[in-house]
C-alpha cells in the first residue's frame, strides 16, 4: 500500500463517503419481509413440487428402508472383493434377498453420485459433477422431486439418520458448514418429517475430528488409525441407534427411512477392536500388476500429475496399514448395519418392509496406483447393492445383470405402488427381483468430469468400455480379465472383431452434457439512460468470464437479499467474480459482511465491525473505479469503508466469471478455509455497472 500517498487516500475516502450516501443509504431497517416461493433449505432454488404443509392422505404400500454406506467397494463377502473382509451382517442381508453383483454408480464421487441416485436423473442431464457444487442450485433439477420429496408428498412418513445427500466431516473443526458442505452438506430440509442429528444436519459430530495425522502423511483428510473410543461414541453408532429406535415405533402410514453411514469414508478412524480383527502381519494388499498403466491413455493417468499418493504410501511402507484401516472401517460399518437389521427384526414392521442397501461409489486401495475414488475403472464404479422385498425376492439370489444406482428411484416407486415420474432416467429392477434369471440389454453408464470435459464408462455383463473426452479409449473383457489389466484398444494389434462390440457400447455414451446453470441470455437485465446496466441473478448462477459483466475500469454496486442463518451461513459467499490473482467477492466472515478484492498478488478484505443477526438481510456493496470499497447490511450500524489495492478499477475483463452463492473462487482456501456455499434462501442478487 506504500505506493499510495496520503492525499490520494483522502481523495479516495471523500469520494467513497459521497458514494456511500447515494448507493448505500444508512436506513438499513429490516423492512417488510418479502414472501418467497423458495423452499426452506433449498439453497435458493424455486421448487415446483408443493411443500407438505398439511397432512397428506396416508399412503398405501410397504415401508421402505434405504441404507447408504459411504465409499464401500466390493470388499464384502457377498461380492468377494477381498477375502479378508468381515461383513457378517451384509452376508445375512444378502441371504434374505437379492444381491446385484454388477451394480454401478452414475458418477464415481459422492455428490454427483448421490444427486443422481436421489433425483433419478443422470449427471449428464442434471449437470452436477463437483463435490463443491450445490445440487439444489441446478436448473436441470428445478421442478423434479427427489425420492424422499416424492414419497412424502404421497403420504409416506419420511425420516433420515446420517449422511444421505452429500456432506463432509466438517474438517479439523468438525464444522457444520465449510469444505464440501460440512456436516450439514447439501441437505434438503423439507424432504423429511424427522431426521438425526436434527433439522438441517446430516452427520453427527465425530468423536475424533480429521487431521490427526496418525499415518504421518500430513494429509488432514486422508488419514487412518486407531481411536480409543467405544462404539457408542462413534457418529455412525448414533445414526444406527436413532434408526433402531425409530423402527420400534408404530405409524399410521408407511414410512421411508434413510440411514446413511459415514464409514468407511476417510479418515479411517475406528475403535481398536476393529483394527485388531486384522493383524497387520496377515494383511494382503490387493493384487496389482506392475505395468498396469502402460496401456492406459494419458488422459486416464492424469491423476498422477496432481501428486502421486501411491508413491508416498509405498515409500512410507504404509500399504498394508492402509488396507488394514479400510478393512477395520468396513467391519465397523457392518456392525452398525447389524444394529439396524436387529432393530428391524425386533420391530412390528419386519413382514412389510423393503430393505435396500448400497454405497455411493467404490474405492481404490492402490489398484492402478490410485487411492480413494474417481476414475472410470471397476474399483471406483462397482458398488454393493442388496435388495430384500418380502414376497418378491427369493432368499440368497444374485443377478449379474448391469444395473445403475439411478435405477433405485423407479424401483422403489414401483414397489410402493406409485406412478413413475416422467423425469426418471433409470429403469425399475422389479422384473429382475422377481426372476433372478431375467436379462436386460441396458448397460450401466458412469461419468467423470463434466461439461466439455466429461468422460464415460459403459459396463455391460461382459465388457467395460471407457471413452475419454479427448477421444482416447479403453476396453476390458471381464470374462477373461476381471482386474482390467489388459486394455484391448492399446497398440497396433487391436483385434478387428472388437469393432462391432465397440460400436454397440458407444451407442450408450451420452451425446451431450446439460449444464446446471442458466445461460447469461436467460438473466433479467435492465438498461438505464445514464449508461448503467443491471443484472438480476439467482443462487447457483455461474457464468464464464467472457459472458459475465465486463468490469474493466468500471464502478459497480451489489444488492443482495437473503435469509441469514448464522449456524450455516456465517462464512458463506454471496457473489464473486474472477480468481485469487484478479477478482472480488462479497461474502461473510464469521457473520460479518465483507468485500474482498485481489489484484496481482495484493489483497484487501473490508469487513464490518458487527456481525449479522439471524433473519431477513439486505446487503449492499460498492466498488468504485478509483479503488473505493464499501459494504453494509441490515442491522449494521456503521458500514465498512476503505479502498482496494489498485486505482482505475480492474485493468481487464476477468478470466473467471461471476458465480452466485458458491464458495472459493477469489477466496483462497488457505486464507478463508471455512468459506462455504450460501445455504439459505437468496431472494435476489442485483449487480449494477454504474455510469462511467
Amino acid at each position: 500500500m506504500s505506493r499510495y500517498n496520503f492525499d490520494s487516500r483522502i481523495t479516495r475516502l471523500a469520494v467513497l463517503a459521497l458514494c456511500w450516501m447515494i448507493v448505500l443509504p444508512a436506513a438499513f431497517s429490516a423492512g417488510k419481509k418479502k414472501k418467497s416461493l423458495l423452499a426452506p433449505g433449498s439453497g435458493g432454488v424455486p421448487r415446483a413440487v408443493p411443500l407438505v404443509e398439511h397432512q397428506p392422505a396416508p399412503g398405501k404400500g410397504p415401508n421402505l428402508i434405504f441404507i447408504m454406506v459411504d465409499n464401500l467397494n466390493d470388499w464384502c463377502r457377498p461380492l468377494g472383493g477381498h477375502l479378508q473382509a468381515r461383513t457378517p451382517n451384509l452376508d445375512r442381508l444378502a441371504k434374505s434377498g437379492m444381491t446385484f453383483t454388477n451394480a454401478h454408480c452414475a458418477y464415481a464421487q459422492s455428490n454427483a453420485s448421490r444427486t443422481a441416485l436421489l433425483s433419478g436423473i443422470n449427471p449428464w442431464k442434471n449437470g452436477v459433477w463437483s463435490n463443491e457444487q450445490d445440487w439444489r442450485h441446478s436448473v436441470q433439477l428445478i421442478g423434479h422431486p427427489v425420492l424422499p420429496e416424492y414419497l412424502r408428498a404421497r403420504g409416506w412418513f419420511t425420516a433420515a439418520s446420517g449422511k444421505i445427500f452429500h456432506a463432509s466431516s466438517g474438517g479439523p473443526e468438525g464444522r457444520l458448514t465449510g469444505w464440501q458442505g460440512g456436516r450439514r452438506g447439501f441437505e434438503l430440509d423439507h424432504a423429511w418429517n424427522e431426521r438425526l442429528p436434527g433439522p438441517g444436519v446430516q452427520i453427527p459430530d465425530l468423536p475424533v475430528h480429521t487431521g490427526q495425522n496418525m499415518n504421518g502423511l500430513g494429509i488432514w483428510h486422508w488419514d487412518w488409525g486407531v481411536i480409543e473410543k467405544d462404539d457408542e461414541e462413534m457418529d455412525d453408532a448414533k445414526v444406527a441407534s436413532w434408526a433402531g429406535d425409530f423402527l420400534q415405533r408404530r405409524f399410521d402410514r408407511p414410512f421411508f427411512l434413510a440411514v446413511g453411514f459415514n464409514h468407511p469414508h476417510s479418515p479411517w478412524y475406528a475403535p481398536r477392536k476393529y483394527f485388531e480383527m486384522f493383524p497387520i502381519d496377515q494383511i494382503k494388499p490387493p493384487l496389482v500388476q506392475a505395468d498396469d498403466l502402460n496401456d492406459v491413455p494419458e488422459m486416464g493417468k492424469a491423476y498422477l500429475k496432481s501428486g502421486d499418493l501411491h508413491k508416498q504410501i509405498a515409500d512410507h511402507k504404509l500399504w498394508k496399514q492402509a488396507v488394514q484401516a479400510y478393512l477395520a472401517n468396513i467391519a465397523f460399518a457392518d456392525a452398525m448395519i447389524g444394529r439396524v437389521l436387529d432393530a428391524l427384526e425386533r420391530s412390528p414392521h419386519m413382514e412389510k418392509t423393503v430393505v435396500v442397501l448400497t454405497s455411493d461409489r467404490g474405492c481404490y486401495l492402490g489398484q492402478k496406483k490410485r487411492w480413494h475414488d474417481g476414475g472410470l475403472w471397476e474399483e471406483a464404479t462397482r458398488v454393493p447393492l442388496i435388495v430384500c422385498v418380502p414376497g418378491v425376492t427369493q432368499p440368497g439370489t444374485t443377478s449379474a445383470q448391469p444395473v445403475s444406482l439411478v435405477d433405485l428411484y423407479p424401483t422403489l416407486v414401483e414397489l410402493a405402488g406409485l406412478t413413475k415420474p416422467e423425469h426418471l432416467d433409470g429403469e425399475s429392477l422389479v422384473s429382475l427381483l422377481r426372476d433372478p434369471a431375467a436379462k436386460r440389454d441396458r448397460p450401466a453408464v458412469t461419468a467423470m468430469g463434466g461439461d466439455d470435459h466429461a468422460s464415460y464408462a459403459v459396463r455391460n455383463e461382459r465388457w467395460r468400455y471407457i471413452r475419454y473426452h479427448n477421444g482416447s479409449q479403453e476396453l476390458y473383457d471381464h470374462s477373461n480379465d476381471p482386474h482390467e489389466w489388459k486394455n484391448l484398444l492399446h497398440g497396433e494389434d487391436k483385434a478387428a472383431d472388437l469393432v462391432g462390440i465397440i460400436s454397440e457400447l458407444m451407442t450408450s455414451v451420452p451425446k451431450e452434457w446439460r449444464g446446471a446453470h442458466r445461460s447469461i441470455e436467460e438473466v433479467s437485465t435492465e438498461h438505464s439512460a445514464d449508461d448503467s446496466m443491471s443484472w438480476s441473478f439467482f443462487a447457483g448462477d455461474r457464468f464464464a468470464g467472457k459472458t459475465s459483466p465486463d468490469i474493466n475500469g468500471r464502478s459497480f454496486a451489489i444488492e443482495a437479499e437473503f435469509e441469514y442463518n448464522p449456524e450455516v451461513d456465517r462464512d458463506a459467499t454471496v457473489i464473486s467474480q474472477g480468481g485469487p490473482e484478479l477478482g472480488w467477492a462479497v461474502h461473510l466472515v464469521d457473520g460479518r459482511p465483507a468485500f474482498t478484492v485481489n489484484y496481482d498478488g495484493l489483497r484487501a478484505t473490508l469487513k464490518t465491525d458487527q456481525s449479522l443477526a439471524a433473519g431477513h438481510i439486505i446487503l449492499r456493496g460498492l466498488f468504485g473505479a478509483d479503488g473505493t470499497l464499501g459494504v453494509n447490511a441490515t442491522g449494521i450500524q456503521n458500514g465498512a469503508r476503505g479502498y482496494a489495492p489498485m486505482e482505475g478499477g480492474f485493468p481487464r475483463q476477468l478470466e473467471q466469471g461471476i458465480s452466485i452463492g458458491e464458495s472459493f473462487g477469489p477466496l483462497k482456501s488457505s486464507l478463508f478455509p471455512d468459506s462455504s456455499p450460501f445455504d439459505g434462501i437468496i431472494s435476489h442478487v442485483r449487480f449494477t455497472l454504474l455510469p462511467q
